[in-house]
Parts: structure tokens; C-alpha cells; sequence
């Protein structure tokens, strides 16, 4: 599975995290290829890293939203601004690849203005 394909699972988790608030053990085994070993320790490690820091990285990007508030996103800009703060603050990957990605990943799920609003927020974190 490539890093794409394992922040797309990420961002999974986190959106049903945050629209059904099932538990992270329940969301986690139903997107995690137990064949895949290799994709499951990122996807895991930042899953539970994200949620865990749920309101602290919400504090983060919340100031960043001009005249909006985190919760009138929606779940899927929500999920990828939470996976990507997470990461820029982790400080492990390059910041222009976390954010390419997050577009990227926005161009396939979310609407035609996301990506350049996500772009927006994550380059000023």
C-alpha cells in the first residue's frame, strides 16, 4: 500500500471517528489489511495519535479559519486538516509533502474549492 493509500485510510478512521464516535479498536480493524503489515504501523500510530490529540490540534486550525468554524467543515476537510496538522507537528515528513498530499487526497473526496482551502490553512500552520 502506498503512503497515499495509507493517509486515505487514515482519513477514514478519523471521519468515522468523528461521525459515529465509535471506539478506535472498532474503527481500526475494519481498516487495516492485516496482510499489509508493513502500512499497518503508520495507519495505526497516526489514527490513534490524531484522535488522541483531537481538541488540542482543533485549537491549532481553528484560529486559521477566517469568519469559519472547525465544526461547519466538513467531516472529510475536517479529517484531512486534523491528519495533516498532526503530521506538520510530528515534524517527520517534509511539510510541502504532507500538503501536497492533503490536496491531492481533497481533489479525489472532497469538493472543487476544498484543496485550495486546505492548502490555505495547512501553509500557515
Amino acid at each position: 500500500m502506498t503512503r497515499r493509500e495509507q493517509r486515505i485510510r487514515i482519513m477514514n478512521c478519523i471521519y468515522q471517528h468523528l461521525l459515529t464516535k465509535k471506539k478506535i479498536d472498532d474503527i481500526l480493524e475494519d481498516n487495516i489489511d492485516i496482510n499489509d503489515k508493513e502500512s499497518i504501523e503508520f495507519i495505526v500510530t497516526n489514527t490513534i495519535g490524531v484522535i488522541g490529540e483531537l481538541e488540542a490540534l482543533v485549537k491549532q486550525i481553528e484560529p486559521l479559519l477566517i469568519d469559519y468554524r472547525f465544526k461547519r467543515l466538513g467531516y472529510i476537510e475536517q479529517a484531512l486538516l486534523l491528519l495533516s496538522t498532526y503530521q506538520l507537528n510530528l515534524k517527520q515528513i517534509d511539510k510541502p509533502i504532507i500538503i501536497n498530499e492533503a490536496i491531492e487526497i481533497a481533489k479525489i473526496y472532497c469538493d472543487d474549492e476544498a484543496p485550495r482551502f486546505i492548502n490555505g490553512i495547512l501553509d500557515r500552520i
